[in-house]
């Protein structure tokens, strides 16, 4: 029995009203109380209020899933432009009573700090495990297929938020509807055995989950912005969300469309995620925070849980039983941090709670990046991949990719131990042969690793600073506005008879496109880690001595 509502104060929407059974039957729960302790952001390193967290995020999609869904509904009572099926009217509240429903539940299972964690929920990097757990909750016979079509692309946390919620929340998503609930936060939408019914799921399943526009992305620009203080542009969600209509398409299947005067506001969206991602998802500093949380969770999943992934039940109140420290359930940010303050001698633990220890940046941006190998691109391609090739190999040897000395004992041991295997066969009089010259260009790889860890090795001396420099790749920056997504975005002109696609009306889409996908930070430690005062150091050499290098083996290959 509907009872009422709850009001929950929203320093971005004002007031969010909930329904008093959905705050009993799933936001009172401990499943869904457990996002208080999961931080939304990684941006604390730079800005030090941005501490609001999953459970405030999931509120305010809720709030906005609502205010988009009606929208739809008020696109069909007004029944302009729409070939109006009165049958599945029928079914349009009930779609929007789940859509919602996954608008709420959309991150219940996040892993403690957020996207940092959710790559711990897979085996070897492969998703295909984690859907097909997802895949035996309901009945879907075209799903998998949809799912197999689209590479697997869903996020770890989007399939682990289904599946936490089909198994806790059960009795609050109707059996019939699972899979749209689940397509809804997946994103993953009807493709095959197409009808109206499924196009209209479509259409709500992209409010919740698309490349470009919904509310999942409306609602984080805005809060992160707002609590962490980073600047940027305003965003009218309001008007936004009141000019979202649906309409038919050539086949008389319905699509989603908008207004034309939410033109302004759909760029803007777009060039704030384009500042988010760029100047703080990709800051060096939010990196290498990840990247020692990161490094944590592996030492805990190792010494302490004695497991290769974390498991679902760490999220509800099953929980998973410790040898030394109790169960463990309802797993947060804090238990995490608890759990990496019990690892014994982890280096990694003490670099992330002793800030004095902590790695700087080599260059601080893509741009100075840039600057840095201007005119220089084909020896920075020769310098990429031979990074590469010690990453491989570090990994090989269970080591991390620091430049350091454990990674030049590494190289050198096992270029000895090639170099073994080569006079071998040259007493046995193999020279020339398959083996031998396989042998042969395995050296030359390890030569040239060892060659570019040597290069750092004087870098650390002609600086007096630590021979210890880490490596972190990120992608490099493409606008969302070359996402061709945002150019085929629907929009409704009421002069005009037919939507025009924003990348004919609009010039926004003319962003130059990135070089590649490959860019990495180059971290360095000071000599001295008891004094806070960062050295200074003077990265002209470096990249003097890395071009040439590279020059060498460009002159190397091109010889050979």
């Amino acid at each position: 029995m509907n009872t009422g509502y709850k009001r929950f104060k929203d320093p971005i929407y004002g007031y969010i009203k909930v329904n008093e059974n959905i705050v009993k039957n799933i936001i009172d729960m401990p499943e869904f109380q457990r996002l208080r302790d999961v931080i939304q952001t990684s941006y604390v390193p730079l800005y030090s209020s941005a501490l609001h967290n999953r459970f405030a995020h999931s509120l305010g999609v809720y709030h906005l899933g609502k205010i988009a869904s009606q929208a739809v509904k008020q696109s069909f009572e007004n029944g302009e432009q729409l070939n109006i099926d009165k049958d599945l009217l029928i079914n349009l509240d009930k779609y929007i009573e789940v859509f919602e429903l996954a608008c709420l539940l959309h991150d219940v299972g996040h892993a403690p700090f957020s996207h940092t964690g959710e790559q711990f929920y897979l085996n070897a990097d492969s998703r295909e495990e984690l859907h097909k757990e997802l895949l035996g909750l309901f009945r879907d016979k075209n799903l998998k297929n949809e799912i197999k079509k689209n590479s697997y692309n869903a996020a770890p946390h989007e399939i682990m938020s289904s599946i936490l919620a089909l198994n806790i929340f059960k009795k609050s998503i109707p059996i019939s509807l699972k899979s749209f609930f689940v397509r809804c936060i997946t994103g993953y939408k009807h493709s095959e055995e197409m009808s109206r019914d499924k196009s209209l799921q479509n259409c709500l399943i992209e409010l919740l989950n698309s490349k470009v526009i919904d509310v999942d992305k409306l609602d984080y620009l805005m809060r992160d912005s707002y609590m962490s203080g980073f600047d940027t542009v305003r965003i009218d969600y309001v008007r936004l969300l009141d000019s979202i209509c649906v309409i038919n398409d050539e086949k008389g299947f319905y699509k989603l469309c908008y207004h034309k005067a939410a033109v302004s506001i759909l760029e803007n969206v777009v060039y704030a995620h384009d500042a988010e991602r760029k100047w703080l998802q990709n800051h060096p500093i939010v990196l290498y925070e990840s990247h020692l949380i990161e490094k944590g969770m592996e030492q805990i999943l190792e010494a302490i849980l004695k497991k290769n992934k974390f498991e679902k039940a760490l999220l509800s109140q099953e929980g998973v039983q410790t040898e030394e420290l109790g169960r463990i359930r309802l797993m947060g940010d804090s238990d995490i941090l608890y759990l990496m303050k019990n690892l014994k001698n982890s280096e990694i633990v003490e670099e992330y709670f002793n800030r004095n220890k902590r790695k700087h940046p080599i260059w601080k941006t893509e741009e100075e990046f840039q600057a840095i190998f201007s005119d220089r691109q084909k020896e920075l391609e020769i310098i990429e991949d031979i990074f590469d090739k010690l990453k491989t190999f570090l990994r090989s040897t269970g080591l991390p990719f620091v430049i350091n000395a454990d990674a030049l004992g590494a190289v050198q041991s096992e270029l000895n131990e090639l170099k073994e295997e080569k006079q071998s066969l040259i007493d046995k009089g193999l020279k020339g042969s398959m083996e031998y010259r396989q042998i042969q260009a395995n050296i030359s790889d390890r030569e040239n690793l060892l060659r570019l860890i040597k290069i750092f090795e004087t870098f650390h001396k002609e600086q007096k600073i630590a021979f210890e420099f880490l490596v972190i790749y990120t992608k490099q920056f493409i606008s969302g506005f070359r996402k061709q997504e945002f150019g085929n975005i629907e929009l409704r002109f009421p002069e005009l008879k037919k939507p025009c696609c924003f990348g004919k009306v609009s010039n926004v889409l003319k962003a130059n496109e990135s070089r590649a996908e490959k860019f990495f930070f180059l971290y360095y430690t000071s000599e001295n880690t008891k004094v806070a005062v960062k050295k200074k150091i003077s990265i002209t050499s470096l990249v003097q001595k890395l071009i040439a290098f590279a020059g060498e083996i460009d002159i190397s290959l091109n010889l050979n």
